[in-house]
């Protein structure tokens, strides 16, 4: 690389390295008392983010030094990883620090900034085997790729002011339209170019070798595979899954709100993991997120908190619950 693309590296490095540094500063507010598990906190997601990073650096320029790739698209290598890890790394902090950022909200906003700029830098990719829309028709055929990409980049623009008018829906429909706008914006563009590749080989415009290799046919398949799975395995993770539990001391309550989550996995259906709220400080939840009762148990020191799908279900838990302790 030039001096001036490493110095650029360089610079995408520290701001992926930030995050890293703050936590370091900011140690004794860390809400875990082991030190350990602090350290890997601070610096677990910057490393990998940096390791990604220079990995993308290294392939792209090293894919695309003979074919001069437009350096508008190349820029976006140099910056977006880093202002992603940082965007995200920063609302980790947020949470952990118990700072009231809004985090719901900016996710989607985010997400809809980042493929409103990817969409406007996508017409002006050259073909490549590293930055794009890389399907085997887009691969093998120029005009397949150019086309592609116009109308792939008009449609992650769309898809970008979507997300972020998906900032204004309530909590269910919020995610809902996010998920409904990322598929969308991962098939269109797809089939657009699928579909074009058929026309092409119909009126005898194709080109193009789809697979030069076993290889390419491994990777394809591999890569279809992938996305079959996405596109079906993350509705389900979204919204099914039940929650079952085993008996110990607790109360009922209601009305408490959950707080802002610390850490584990959330969905529109199922609100799992470290949280923090006025009520019970730091304490670990396993609740539907529809249902506003709860029952509230101490469980070796902490405060675990738990629902059923919704207030009926709640209180027959809460009541076999004190029948098996109790009774």
């Amino acid at each position: 690389m030039e001096l001036l693309n490493k110095r650029k590296a360089l610079a995408g490095s520290a701001l992926i390295l930030l995050p890293a540094l703050a936590g370091l500063a900011l140690w004794t507010r860390l809400p875990s008392e082991n030190a350990l598990a602090k350290l890997a906190f601070c610096l677990g997601m910057p490393a990998a983010m940096l390791t990604t990073y220079w990995l993308c650096l290294l392939l792209t320029f090293h894919t695309n030094r003979k074919n001069g790739q437009s350096k508008k698209a190349l820029e976006l290598i140099y910056w977006l990883l880093p202002c992603i890890s940082l965007f995200y790394c920063t609302g980790t902090w947020a949470v952990a620090l118990d700072v009231k950022l809004g985090w719901e909200r900016l996710l989607p906003a985010s997400l809809g900034l980042m493929f409103l700029v990817i969409g406007n830098y996508m017409p002006k990719m050259k073909q490549n085997p590293t930055l794009g829309i890389r399907l085997p028709w887009t691969l093998a055929n120029e005009e397949n790729w150019n086309r592609t990409h116009r109308i792939g980049g008009k449609v992650w623009v769309a898809g970008g002011l979507v997300l972020l008018l998906c900032c204004l829906l309530p909590g269910a429909a919020m995610a809902v339209g996010m998920l409904v706008s990322i598929v969308v914006l991962a098939v269109v563009p797809c089939v657009y170019s699928y579909r074009l590749y058929r026309k092409q080989v119909r009126d005898g415009s194709w080109n193009g070798c789809l697979f030069r290799s076993k290889t390419d046919r491994v990777v394809t398949a591999v890569a279809l595979v992938i996305l079959a799975v996405a596109v079906v395995g993350t509705p389900i993770l979204l919204f099914t899954g039940d929650i079952h539990y085993t008996m110990g001391e607790n109360t009922y309550a209601e009305g408490i709100p959950a707080g802002s989550r610390t850490n584990g996995f959330g969905s529109p259906r199922l609100s799992m993991g470290a949280f923090r709220n006025d009520a019970f400080g730091s304490y670990t939840r396993y609740a539907y997120t529809g249902c506003d009762a709860c029952i509230v148990m101490q469980v070796e020191g902490r405060t675990v908190v738990l629902s059923g799908a919704d207030e009926a279900a709640t209180k027959a838990l809460y009541e076999e619950l004190n029948d098996r302790i109790f009774g």
